[in-house]
């Protein structure tokens, strides 16, 4: 893939790097738990796999 193909990205790949998340895939995560509260009381996370580990940093942000 050439320069062209990177400057054709979303939006919201550009905002990830801007954040400092690591990929776009954090910001579907933060809607989720937005709306359902699904890291309300957890502990203890594992993430299989993960490659970039977005999902893992999303989890583990105090904000």
């Amino acid at each position: 893939m050439g320069r062209a193909s990177r400057d054709k990205r979303d939006i919201y790949y550009r905002k990830a790097k801007e954040e400092g998340w690591r990929a776009r895939s954090a910001f579907k995560l933060l809607q989720i738990d937005e709306e359902f509260n699904i890291f309300q009381g957890v502990k203890r996370v594992v993430d299989l796999c993960a490659a970039p580990g977005s999902w893992s940093q999303v989890s583990s942000d105090d904000s």
